[in-house]
């Protein structure tokens, strides 16, 4: 797959994974396996969540724009790389309940390894993207 093509997939799964749980943090705590009803403090914490990644997303729409500079995009991908590798750290090496499976913290680290990937995929490779009339001077 091409890597525009990949950033567009990543923008969308941010924004829709993001306003959902902006709009409704209840979807995003089901999924996660939390406890019903939500507690306010709760709701307030995955919509934090979803800003951050509403705000990923259109920051990654807007390096991708044709006027934007490589730079720009390249820098915007290893921000999310970074922030999806943190996020996968937590998870990883958070304590959970003894002798319980949870499925919603398996659904986290699966989100997480695949900003990830699609992060590292998205990137552009800077011999295939370099103009051919540019002198190079290596």
């Amino acid at each position: 797959m091409q890597p525009r093509k990949l950033r567009r997939f990543l923008v969308s799964s941010r924004a829709t994974v993001g306003w959902l749980a902006v709009l409704a943090p209840g979807i995003i705590g089901k999924a996660w396996r939390l406890d019903s009803p939500l507690h306010s403090e709760t709701r307030y914490l995955i919509r934090l969540f979803g800003i951050r990644n509403a705000v990923l997303a259109y920051q990654l729409y807007q390096a991708d724009r044709p006027d934007a500079g490589a730079d720009e995009l390249e820098e915007t991908l290893r921000q999310g790389i970074a922030i999806d590798t943190l996020d996968l750290a937590f998870i990883l090496f958070s304590k959970g309940p003894t002798g319980r499976t949870s499925l919603g913290r398996t659904a986290r680290g699966l989100a997480a390894a695949a900003g990830i990937v699609l992060g590292m995929l998205s990137r552009e490779n800077p011999e295939l993207s370099r103009d051919l009339d540019e002198p190079t001077f290596e």
